[in-house]
């Protein structure tokens, strides 16, 4: 690790969260600490990074240039470490995903799998976070590589791969439905229905769908967890509202069958794959083989 790497950290994180004790807890370290190293940095520079405010910290001019440089070195040393490893036969190295909590699962499980047994001296740390925090470790050069709902592209960020996903229902192979090509929403009136909750993007797509057309759904169970659905469609309770990145590993081994709403109304959802705007070679071994997957995620051609 380069000798800025812990400094760096605690100012990034200060400036994050506006105070030097919550940056302690985050870190997990005395505040003292924290306090001592930026005490000392002002001193070595001549100029105050942060103002001291009642309501906390906020860097100052000289602090905000020192805080874009330090984020832009930590990211050149990175891709530096990683042109080294690849150099070396990729022998060894880190990458981290950053990866939105609804496509964890079966999924990376395999792509992990695969990638191991081609490069087993790499180490790949997967991070669940919302959205908004895949995009925030990208940015930040937290992460190598972002899988996210909500892709936005930035000057030091951009998104490699998309793929449009379309909510539809979720049924046991040998379901009287399974061999459909699409199913309107209409048509599901009287299925028993398991439904993703309102923390779920899915459900909001949905809830304006059923709005628009006016349709009532059977709803027996509704839940934030998608292991929780699968497991119900499994025991029969009924069909689950999800979208195919949810089942791809129950629709391979053939133990789920997904049919999407063909309604007009059902808006698809976005899924992609963001990296810095330089990712390291490793980077992009591990993307190749993730956009391989998200292709068999949508009944579209990928973008």
């Amino acid at each position: 690790m380069p000798v800025f790497s812990r400094f760096a950290r605690y100012v990034e994180e200060v400036a994050r969260r506006g105070s030097i004790r919550s940056a302690a807890e985050w870190l997990n370290i005395a505040p003292s600490a924290i306090d001592r190293q930026i005490i000392l940095a002002e001193q070595e520079l001549g100029v105050s990074l942060f103002d001291r405010l009642p309501q906390g910290l906020r860097l100052t001019p000289a602090g905000e240039h020192l805080v874009y440089n330090l984020r832009r070195w930590k990211r050149e040393f990175k891709d530096v470490r990683l042109q080294i490893d690849d150099i070396q036969g990729l022998q060894r190295g880190k990458i981290t995903l950053a990866v939105a909590e609804a496509i964890v699962g079966d999924m990376l499980v395999g792509l992990l799998a695969d990638f191991h047994q081609q490069y087993p001296g790499v180490v790949v740390t997967i991070q669940v976070v919302g959205g908004g925090g895949v995009r925030e470790m990208v940015l930040n050069g937290y992460a190598d590589i972002g899988l996210t709902f909500m892709p936005t592209a930035y000057r030091v960020m951009r998104v490699e791969h998309s793929v449009e996903l379309a909510p539809g229902i979720a049924m046991p192979p040998d379901h009287a439905l399974a061999g459909r090509k699409s199913i309107g929403l209409r048509e599901c009136r009287e299925l028993p229905m398991i439904l993703p909750n309102e923390e779920l993007l899915i459900r909001n797509a949905l809830d304006a769908a059923l709005a628009a057309t006016g349709v009532t759904l059977n709803a027996i169970a509704v839940s934030n967890n998608f292991a929780l659905m699968k497991e119900m469609v499994f025991q029969r309770l009924g069909v689950a509202v999800l979208t195919r990145a949810e089942i791809l590993s129950e629709i391979r081994k053939r133990k789920l069958a997904f049919v999407p709403f063909s309604d007009p109304e059902v808006s698809r959802s976005s899924f992609s794959l963001v990296t810095p705007s330089h990712p390291s070679s490793a980077a992009s071994r591990l993307a190749r083989a993730i956009v391989a997957a998200m292709d068999e995620m949508s009944d579209e051609d990928p973008t």
